[in-house]
């Protein structure tokens, strides 16, 4: 199909669906994505301490319940795997906000 049927089918939908077509492209352009740090809380430090925190207390007290296993080794490696994912995968945005 070429472009021109394409638009003109989209435009024939719209009419017959009773919505308007938007005009602009969904997509944010880069300079709204790409958040900058303007001092405020959130950041992704901040973020992979608070999960390592969780995470290998959380491990530690599972490893304390558990006869067959080592709670303070588990509490380690845990907040360390959490404080690595953390820096790579970054704050979700309720976090930043």
């Amino acid at each position: 199909m070429a472009e021109d049927e394409i638009e003109r089918l989209l435009r024939e939908i719209d009419t017959t669906s009773g919505a308007k077509a938007p005009s602009t492209p969904a997509v944010k352009p880069a300079a709204e994505v790409a958040r900058t740090d303007d001092g405020k809380p959130g950041g992704r430090v901040a973020f992979a301490v608070g999960a390592a925190a969780v995470t290998g207390i959380g491990a530690w007290v599972f490893g304390v319940f558990t006869p067959w296993t080592d709670a303070l080794d588990m509490g380690f490696a845990a907040a360390a795997a959490a404080f690595v994912t953390g820096l790579v995968a970054g704050p979700p945005r309720w976090f930043s906000s």
